[in-house]
């Protein structure tokens, strides 16, 4: 009873370490510390923060093994706060900052209205849906994308192993800003790709893009570019309700040949009493997006609905679940 009680009742206050972890990469102490370790008055200074605050802050991620206290009261680098840096591989200080972010943080707050009622908790909260606000506010869509970059990369790492694309034309619908068609493309050279999604999207882009990348504006409601080999949709279907999870796939099924495939990518809802990403993942949905991740059953139930058939399911290397599926005949 006793190791039932301390297990749940770490993960009851979990949330302060989330906020707190979240205030940490606000203040960019792990890039401040990157060269060196730094007093604690010399990192006061530099993030403009009240000095026995920051002090009580880090001494406290210290005993999580974030960040580590020397003896004068200065701070260094851990292997886990290193993850906390921007240009770091493996970087995880946006999806940190994202943790902490109002419209994140706020929404899950609310997900007891979203139990009671069934509505959405972003959207009680803002009178609008996500991606509405994320159209009004640059600075919170800025962050979100970093975010979905950075989750991305394992993701990406995970479906090109599992998939092959060789030479193929691979039409990622709403793939962020191309970091699984960036992946796709370096391991398949004889493979081009074609990145779909909202105007801002695409202009927001930069860097050098390969000649085997076209980009295409638009929106997966009104049409989907035609003429593509694999259509991947990687965290879509689960944005959405049923409703409008069909009308993307209508638009899909518009735009495919009866020889195209097309290749969902994401965390399925696993079995009664079975941990997994997907449940979790779902949750999130509920209570921001007003989606929802499914289970194998349910997504392939959704794919029939829609004229498609599923051919198959296939795991990957610690990463999301593929689902191939083609037109049904």
């Amino acid at each position: 009873m006793n190791e039932a009680r301390s297990a749940l009742q770490q993960a009851i206050v979990g949330f302060r370490l989330s906020q707190m972890i979240s205030v940490a990469a606000k203040l960019r102490l792990a890039d401040l510390l990157n060269e060196r370790p730094m007093s604690l008055r010399d990192l006061a200074y530099a993030t403009q923060t009240h000095e026995d605050s920051l002090y009580r802050l880090l001494r406290t991620l210290a005993s999580y093994g974030i960040f580590a206290e020397e003896s004068d009261r200065s701070f260094r680098l851990t292997p886990q706060a290193d993850l906390l840096r921007r240009d770091v591989a493996g970087s995880l200080r946006s999806s940190a900052e994202v943790v902490g972010a109002s419209w994140m943080w706020n929404s899950w707050g609310s997900l007891l209205h979203t139990v009671r009622t069934g509505e959405t908790a972003f959207d009680h909260l803002h009178g609008k849906d996500t991606w509405t606000y994320f159209t009004e506010n640059t600075e919170a869509s800025a962050l979100f994308n970093r975010f979905m970059e950075e989750v991305s990369y394992p993701d990406a790492r995970a479906v090109v192993e599992a998939y092959d694309f060789e030479g193929k034309t691979v039409v990622d619908v709403a793939g962020g800003q191309g970091v699984l068609l960036a992946a796709i493309l370096d391991r398949n050279p004889t493979a081009r790709g074609v990145l779909f999604n909202l105007p801002h999207v695409i202009e927001a882009i930069q860097g050098e893009l390969s000649n085997r990348l076209e980009l295409v504006c638009g929106s997966f409601f009104d049409s989907i570019p035609s003429g593509g080999d694999v259509y991947v949709l990687k965290n879509i279907l689960h944005d959405w309700d049923d409703r409008r999870a069909k009308q993307i796939l209508a638009r899909c099924r518009d735009a495919m040949t009866t020889d195209a495939r097309l290749l969902v990518v994401e965390n399925f809802v696993s079995g009664p009493n079975e941990p997994g990403k997907g449940k979790i993942a779902d949750i999130n949905m509920m209570v921001r997006n007003g989606g929802r991740n499914r289970t194998e059953a349910e997504l392939g139930d959704l794919l029939f609905a829609s004229g498609f058939q599923v051919l198959r399911v296939m795991p990957t290397n610690g990463g999301p679940d593929l689902l191939e599926a083609s037109l049904r005949s």
